[in-house]
């Protein structure tokens, strides 16, 4: 089998070689804002995954599960993978109602400057998104802005690590303890990200991971809930899967209505189809393995970027990370400074004809977006820094698959456009 497995190995690395080497030599040099970094490693496991006849949620997936969760020091928490990020906080905000820890009705303090399916659940939960400002030193919610949210209604915090950078966690939870409030973490953008010696997913109550593709690791599609106790474990695995019963210590339970009824067809509550799949978990546990080490790529191609958007420090900034914390860079910010006699759109538009993907902080400001603003939601002041980076903020791509040739384009690309300022 050993045998069978190195020769696979062997030929899968051999073929990827081939189509890499074809893309490289048939298309014009692209920086792209992610990229799926992965071998025959991840691609034998999904195929073991398939030979074993293994395709639905199984085994592959509870192992998942367990490593994740060992790698956040997790030891007493769980984890519940799913199909995407986007389930992710679906399925954690729809076990805090079903728990009863949230009601219709009550709030969420959420940043404004943030991407769409932070908020999204919330407005199909009958819950109320009251969106604060962002620090302009991070991006990430402020927590002054946050004690100013706070109202009888108010229940959870929802921090996003945006881009990868630590939200400032300590404050938060301060903020949280004196309210009485949950902290939700919404880590979809910050795998491996570390908050003064602790990785984000890890602080809070309940915490939220994608494995989209153009994030640090990735599975393709996938997400993952966290949650620091297993108070509720049964209630997320049973909402993931159809509200069907988790936990029956018996094959047949007496309900009534039903009689003695096989208990793996009893479902308990309204839930949903969001599992993850084991050919897929199986990839992602071999880029669990590799997550440290991609991110230390991520953080020198970061700091590469850094110098070379620094010699333009007249026009251009970009984000630092205070001592003893690291940010995941799922991408690398650049914002406008004041200075800039350009738009973000023509320096956008200069980046992407000479091949560089940006884009801009994800939705810019939630509350702004056609399909946010006549939904039932709290603003809470004016939003400057958000409706800032709305307007001036961009981010180009740091992965662990950039080469020199794309540091090259980017310094290139900088300098045309800089050439007559």
């Amino acid at each position: 089998m050993e045998a069978f497995e190195e020769k696979m190995k062997e030929m899968i690395r051999m073929e990827f070689a081939r189509r890499r080497n074809l893309e490289r030599n048939s298309a014009p040099l692209h920086m792209g804002v992610g990229f799926p970094v992965y071998d025959e490693n991840e691609l034998y496991g999904a195929l073991d995954s398939l030979l074993d006849l293994r395709l639905s949620q199984g085994e592959r997936v509870q192992r998942f599960e367990r490593e994740y969760s060992s790698y956040l020091g997790l030891d007493n928490g769980c984890g519940i993978a799913v199909n995407s990020g986007s389930s992710a906080n679906l399925l954690v905000l729809s076990a805090m109602v079903q728990a009863g820890l949230i009601k219709r009705g009550e709030e969420v303090i959420v940043p404004a400057a943030t991407f769409a399916t932070v908020s999204s659940p919330l407005y199909q939960l009958g819950l109320v998104p009251v969106y604060v400002d962002s620090e302009s030193s991070s991006w990430n919610m402020d927590p002054a802005e946050v004690e100013k949210a706070i109202s009888p209604k108010s229940k959870v915090i929802m921090v996003v690590h945006n881009l990868g950078f630590p939200a400032q966690m300590d404050e938060l939870l301060k903020i949280a303890k004196s309210f009485n409030l949950l902290v939700l973490e919404d880590c979809c953008e910050a795998h491996g990200a570390v908050y003064r010696g602790r990785r984000v997913g890890s602080i809070g109550d309940f915490s939220t991971l994608s494995f989209f593709v153009a994030h640090n690791i990735t599975t393709g599609e996938g997400g993952m809930v966290f949650a620091q106790k297993k108070d509720h474990e049964n209630l997320l695995r049973s909402l993931r899967e159809f509200g069907r019963m988790i936990g029956a210590s018996s094959r047949y339970k007496k309900i009534e209505g039903l009689g003695d009824y096989d208990t793996r067809y009893i479902f308990e509550r309204l839930g949903f189809n969001i599992r993850m799949t084991d050919f897929v978990a199986a990839m992602g546990r071999v880029q669990l393995k590799k997550l440290e080490s991609l991110n230390k790529i991520r953080r020198a191609n970061a700091a590469k970027l850094r110098e070379l958007v620094g010699r333009y420090g007249k026009f251009l900034s970009t984000l630092e990370v205070e001592e003893g914390s690291f940010s995941a860079y799922y991408g690398f910010p650049i914002i406008l400074n004041s200075e800039a006699d350009f738009s973000r759109n023509e320096i956008c538009q200069h980046f992407e004809a000479n091949g560089i993907e940006t884009r801009p902080n994800m939705g810019g400001c939630l509350p702004d977006q056609p399909g946010f603003a006549s939904q039932n939601h709290r603003v809470v002041g004016a939003l400057p820094v958000a409706r800032n980076i709305r307007d001036r903020a961009l981010f180009v791509g740091v992965h662990s698959g950039l080469t020199s040739e794309h540091f090259d384009l980017f310094e290139q690309t900088l300098s045309t456009f800089f050439k007559n300022r």
